[in-house]
């Protein structure tokens, strides 16, 4: 199985490679923000949030060719819109997609796993409190 795992830069990156290392996978490609501080990503998206709506559809076609060219069973994310956009993406390519909500979001799913839920093929939250019928809770990355 090859899995195409996406993440920004900072604690949803830590989380990620969390959640790489308790997956097993013939294949593991990564995507990510903030490439200049980042080395360990094969491929890169300019980090934007997911209250800029025009900044991630203009990265709509690289996320697509991203998703083309690396051709994965599963795409998974942690977060945050950049994340969200490569699942778009995996979406409209009919590819399997599993987006886990940051554990920094205790009290409410955040904005970006409200919009996933809608469309990924699975929605995990890391709070037993805020599993719903869409939302389920496996446990804690951290």
């Amino acid at each position: 199985m090859k899995i195409l795992y996406v993440a920004s830069f900072g604690g949803h990156w830590v989380q990620l490679l969390r959640l790489s290392e308790l997956i097993t996978a013939d294949e593991s490609v990564f995507v990510s923000t903030w490439g200049q501080h980042n080395k360990a990503a094969s491929y890169y998206l300019e980090d934007f949030s997911v209250r800029e709506l025009w900044a991630g559809l203009r990265q709509l076609p690289k996320a697509l060719r991203i998703v083309k060219i690396c051709n994965p069973d599963l795409i998974v994310s942690t977060g945050a819109a950049p994340g969200l956009l490569m699942l778009f993406a995996g979406f409209l390519l009919r590819r399997k997609t599993l987006w886990v909500d940051s554990i920094a979001n205790s009290q409410r799913l955040s904005l970006s796993c409200r919009a996933a839920q809608r469309f990924a093929t699975r929605t995990l939250t890391q709070w037993p409190q805020l599993e719903t019928r869409r939302v389920h809770y496996l446990g804690k990355l951290l």
